[in-house]
């Protein structure tokens, strides 16, 4: 969800030496479409009727380019830190997900922070829309057995616990 800190989180598992990306700005990955998958060109101000015409989208082809190319370079593990609208029927392609869960403080105060990476929250109806979303959103990647991590602590704290969740995920499988 906007503000759960996915971005920093990715710029933080990259730094720590992890293969990560932030799927926002991942070169060509993700893009507003028509409901029909059309990409356009967003404009400056989003209210909730473009929002409702409109999705940002993770390109599959683009995103199996990133899943080939982490294979490719033997990489122990892929981190794609973001979310589309797509994102629950390609979550397959992954051998977990995460949800970082924040509450609507929380999301409010870091969209609301001058630092924050992008304009969405606060344009137009975009926070709007994020808050109204959120308990569907929790819920929905709930039952889809998305491991919660608690988005509202520190980014390391975050990044962590979100490694040490995966390594008890693997250990499961292995």
């Amino acid at each position: 969800m906007s503000g759960a800190g996915k971005s920093t989180l990715a710029r933080r598992l990259a730094a720590w030496g992890h293969h990560a990306v932030s799927a926002d700005d991942y070169d060509r990955l993700c893009g507003w479409t028509t409901l029909d998958g059309i990409r356009v060109t967003r404009p400056d101000q989003l209210d909730v009727g473009w929002l409702a015409a409109h999705k940002w989208r993770w390109d599959l082809a683009r995103l199996d380019e990133i899943i080939a190319e982490a294979a490719r370079l033997d990489v122990p593990s892929l981190w794609v830190c973001g979310w589309a609208a797509n994102a629950l029927q390609l979550a397959g392609r992954f051998d977990a997900v995460f949800l970082l869960e924040i509450d609507h403080q929380t999301m409010r105060a870091r969209i609301g922070d001058p630092r924050w990476g992008n304009d969405h929250g606060r344009v137009g109806d975009t926070l709007a829309a994020a808050l109204a979303s959120h308990t569907r959103f929790v819920a929905v990647w709930r039952r889809c057995g998305a491991v919660t991590i608690d988005g509202t602590r520190g980014v390391d704290t975050v990044a962590e616990e979100l490694l040490l969740a995966a390594l008890r995920r693997s250990d499961r499988y292995a």
